[in-house]
């Protein structure tokens, strides 16, 4: 008995070192400080993030001040799909100056979509600060790149980057959503 029970412990902890995280296999695509942490988990909320006065103003996920910082961009719109209400942050020249979009996500697992985007050439699970971020891209990052900001197992923040012609060697999509997501956990936070 004392046999098994060390067999079945053993199997255990070995079991719990044989996670796979996901990484950018991808190095054409760099992303600001290597923040990336092993295997967190959305079981809790992150550090007193709230979506609930964003989720009727999405456009308020991103100050004034923040939205400056995007470059040339023009008036938000805001608007809905299938992730929740959205705004947007349009390049006034969709070849010198990149465009930005928020989602604001409520009641939706936020593993499942994880999950969705888990296989994605670029896909790193990290860390910006204390908060979860999924940072991932279905190419190779170079004109677009997409942050799922984690809130609670239900609720998240989606960033997204397309990038213009002419910022792709200055402001690369996986950095640049890097950058807005940050700014957007500051707001979160309140």
């Amino acid at each position: 008995m004392t046999t098994l029970l060390t067999a079945v412990v053993a199997i255990g902890v070995l079991a719990g070192c044989s996670e796979k995280t996901g990484g950018n296999a991808n190095t054409t695509a760099p992303t600001s400080g290597e923040q990336t942490s092993s295997a967190p988990t959305s079981d809790e909320p992150s550090s007193g993030l709230s979506i609930a006065k964003f989720v009727s103003k999405p456009c308020d996920v991103l100050t004034a001040a923040q939205v400056a910082k995007l470059g040339d961009v023009g008036a938000p719109k805001s608007g809905t799909s299938t992730l929740g209400p959205t705004c947007d942050w349009d390049g006034k020249d969709v070849t010198k100056n990149s465009s930005y979009k928020v989602y604001v996500t409520e009641d939706k697992d936020v593993e499942e979509m994880v999950s969705n985007v888990k296989s994605n050439p670029i896909f790193q699970d990290k860390k910006i600060g204390d908060v979860r971020v999924i940072v991932n891209d279905s190419t190779d990052g170079t004109l677009h790149c997409r942050a799922i900001i984690v809130v609670g197992k239900t609720d998240s923040v989606t960033v997204d980057v397309r990038t213009a012609f002419k910022e792709r060697e200055s402001k690369p999509s996986c950095t640049d959503v890097e950058s807005v997501a940050t700014m957007a956990i500051e707001t979160l936070k309140g």
